[in-house]
């Protein structure tokens, strides 16, 4: 007989912290990401990530979630093999109008209801829970203790060890059950483990600090501690962890009392409708996990099993094909062939040039230290018929790096010709599963490093890309990348609509109009309207948008406008020009300003330009206005005729 489980709880000891709940669940519970993105699907990403981040060898992992609705004899002895009768007490001790103790409340309901409700969710040719209980390193402590902790493999699809806190979200007792097989154990038979999250707490006069864990009980450093049990699989059956039907290593999880925190349509069970979460569970991993899905990386299946029946009563895989479909066509299109026109059509074209900073750190790990290099970033379109211009991803773009998720989709262009499409961006190792072409060739042997760069730049929500993490920032020498980072979803939005979408070649005076979207445009102004600004003096910039013109030979703008004073006294008034790609948030980079002309008198005007990115006038009492050109020309690597910018002081 194997050793009984028990729950192990940790008695407050002179001062040890205490939590009320867990940081890495109110994140995620609030994060912006959120607001795009149900929390089941937040949940399929974690687990579909993980366990394309562990698989083994080039065979697909294989992902599947069991919708498990345990009744009767089946219910009492999976409470038992639990040992719930020894968890209960803790639970019910949480006190308070917080939600952590409003859900264990809700929790303990459900767990004594006469239907249990839990998801398993398991993976096959994986590693598994690796690593001695006490192994910092291994799978197991990273996954079922640790917080905040991930590895430093490259090509993972996550950086912080926080999204593991969604499987406990969907507990109403912030309870997850393990179990593995582990590679190169496998005879050992299952490792087997428990953790809930339930906050500090008092009990029968005694101090409880955050956490509980279900394994066999024993002491460290004279303090109680549960360490993994090893079993067979027929002893695991009672807690639904047998992995029955499973085919070579890897874990199974289980999220007793489960739900959709962010759902309100439920019905007597505390869930939707059994067969409708099924079939949204591999919804959720084809529209995230496509590529990783078409590239043979992984396979996802989902089935509602009920107490008292051997087979499932229903079952759902997830397959690329309806929406997702463009997407992946899109993905294989080779650069350089025409337009996407009509419906159907698919075309593709490489950004070049994109900069990768040197890389600083970390210093103990020299293999991942490397120079300022150039990458290229794949974008590829398809046109979707007008059929399908209702369906929800319509004129997006999916953005992909290699760990094979869709990291977001972001808002595209509308076209002006009323056309839809699904689009993609492609970074890092992505690339090494599209066509070919010279300069992906080029860059290939870099693929790696970019796959760092922008793995570094995903908050903990993994859904962007951002100059502004502290793992980017720490990591590498950043300054001068940091606007074209935040300005790629605008560039690539562009390069849509004015490459891949449109054949229509710019006359060679004109240009994008985005690109003339100035913040000041150059009206002139009146007698009356400068007396209308006030009496202080102030000197402003005004650019002639229509006057300003794509100047192909020198590879920038001719942009013109006329300084202008307002208000009355002697005293200098000044102002600045500068320009900067338009981005999505925060700051894009900064264009050069060269070949300025000051076409009149120059009297009682100061002009100093010391960078060649920001110009700065003055201009004394006397002074009225003055017409000027310049050429405005892009960061490196940055095609003008495609990027748009505006106008800053």
């Amino acid at each position: 007989m194997p050793t009984p489980l028990t729950w192990v709880t940790t008695p407050a000891i002179g001062q040890g912290r205490s939590s009320g709940g867990s940081a890495a669940a109110e994140l995620f519970e609030g994060g912006g990401g959120q607001r795009r993105r149900t929390l089941l699907e937040t949940l399929v990403r974690e687990i579909c990530q993980n366990s394309t981040d562990q698989r083994l060898g080039r065979k697909a992992a294989e992902v599947c979630f069991d919708l498990i609705l345990l009744r009767g004899e089946e219910r009492e002895a999976f409470l038992a093999a639990m040992n719930w009768e020894t968890l209960r007490p803790h639970l019910a001790a949480v006190k308070g109008a917080g939600g952590a103790a409003l859900t264990l409340r809700a929790g303990i309901e459900a767990m004594e209801a006469e239907t249990l409700v839990c998801l398993r969710i398991s993976d096959s040719g994986t590693a598994g829970l690796t690593g001695d209980d006490w192994d910092e390193e291994g799978n197991f402590r990273r996954l079922c203790v640790q917080n905040f902790s991930t590895g430093e493999e490259t090509g993972r699809g996550g950086s912080f060890g926080l999204g593991k806190a969604v499987s406990w979200m969907h507990s109403r007792l912030l309870t997850v059950l393990f179990s593995s097989s582990v590679q190169g154990m496998e005879d050992r038979g299952l490792r087997v483990f428990g953790r809930s999250e339930l906050p500090a707490h008092d009990l029968d006069g005694e101090a409880f600090l955050d956490g509980a864990y279900l394994g066999v009980a024993a002491e460290r450093d004279g303090i109680p501690v549960a360490l993994s049990d090893w079993r067979e699989a027929e002893d695991a059956v009672q807690l639904q962890l047998d992995r029955a039907g499973l085919k070579g290593s890897g874990t199974s999880l289980l999220i007793p009392a489960f739900h959709e925190p962010d759902r309100d349509d439920v019905g007597s069970l505390g869930i939707r409708e059994p067969e409708e979460l099924c079939r949204d569970l591999t919804e959720a991993a084809a529209k995230w996990f496509w590529p990783a899905i078409s590239w043979g990386r992984l396979k996802v299946r989902s089935r509602v099993l009920v107490a008292g029946e051997s087979r499932a009563s229903f079952e759902s895989r997830a397959e690329v094909s309806g929406l997702w479909a463009p997407f992946l066509a899109a993905s294989r299109a080779e650069p350089g062939g025409a337009a996407a026109l009509v419906p159907g059509d698919s075309a593709a074209i490489d950004i070049t040039g994109f900069p990768l900073p040197r890389r600083i750190q970390p210093e103990d790990l020299p293999e991942l230290l490397h120079p300022a290099l150039d990458t290229v970033i794949r974008v590829g379109v398809t046109r979707v018929s007008p059929s399908e211009a209702s369906l929800p991803c319509r004129s997006t773009i999916a953005m992909i790096r290699g760990a094979g998720m869709v990291v977001d989709y972001a808002e595209g262009l509308r076209l002006q010709d009323g056309g839809s499409y699904c689009a993609v961006a492609l970074v890092g190792s992505a690339l090494l599963n599209t066509p070919s072409s010279e300069a992906l060739e080029n860059s290939r042997e870099f693929a790696r490093d970019a796959e760092e760069y922008f793995r570094a730049a995903e908050p903990v929500t993994h859904d962007d890309w951002l100059p502004t993490t502290r793992r980017l920032r720490e990591s590498y020498d950043w300054r001068g990348c940091a606007g074209r980072l935040r300005g790629l979803r605008a560039e690539i939005r562009q390069l849509l609509q004015l490459r891949l979408l449109n054949d229509d070649e710019p006359a060679p005076d004109a240009g994008p109009e985005l690109l003339m979207r100035m913040l000041t445009l150059g009206e002139g102004s009146s007698p009356a309207a400068a007396s209308a600004r006030g009496e202080k003096p102030r000197l402003e910039v005004h650019v002639d948008r229509e006057g300003s013109w794509f100047d192909p030979e020198r590879g920038g703008w001719a942009v013109q406008g006329e300084l202008i004073r307002y208000g009355r006294g002697e005293a200098s008034a000044t102002t600045g020009l500068s320009f900067r790609s338009i981005a999505d948030s925060g700051q894009g980079e900064a264009w050069r300003i060269s070949g300025i002309e000051i076409h009149g008198s120059q009297k009682n005007l100061a002009m100093t330009d010391t960078d060649g990115r920001r110009i700065l006038f003055s201009a004394e009492g006397g002074f009225a206005s003055v017409p000027f050109r310049c050429l405005v020309s892009p960061p490196a690597g940055v095609d003008p005729a495609l990027t748009g910018f505006r106008q800053g002081g």
